[in-house]
């Protein structure tokens, strides 16, 4: 679309995301921040969220990685998701009541690995 795979790099210490790796880069996400900070709450504000954040998601999907930064960000998201489940669950006990949300987030994750096991298990 508008930025290039080749302007960024992916995040590796500070979450999900991109971080610039050239001056285009960063010229990119001056344009792209600017009307977020100069026209707020029109039309035209939220029509630029929308090609913005599907810009960035064409970026993230055209991003080279080889197998080893493949891997390395599988463990991460494993342990992020491991920590926030633990999160969640000694947070109900805290509580000393049942958050049905957290119910759901708990069973619909269980739910996903199942389907991806299953998915990947002739693969």
């Amino acid at each position: 679309m508008i930025g290039k795979s080749s302007w960024f790099s992916p995040r590796k210490y500070g979450g999900w995301g991109l971080t610039p790796n050239c001056w285009q880069g960063w010229l990119y996400v001056v344009i792209a921040v600017l009307p977020f900070v100069l026209i707020k709450n029109t039309p035209v504000h939220y029509f630029w969220l929308i090609v913005v954040s599907l810009d960035f998601v064409d970026i993230m999907l055209h991003l080279k990685k080889d197998e080893r930064e493949t891997l390395h960000e599988a463990l991460a998201e494993r342990n992020a998701l491991w920590v926030m489940i633990l999160i969640l669950v000694a947070g109900s006990f805290i509580q000393k009541e049942v958050n049905p949300i957290v119910v759901f987030a708990l069973i619909g994750s269980t739910i996903a690995k199942a389907l991806t096991h299953f998915h990947l298990r002739d693969k």
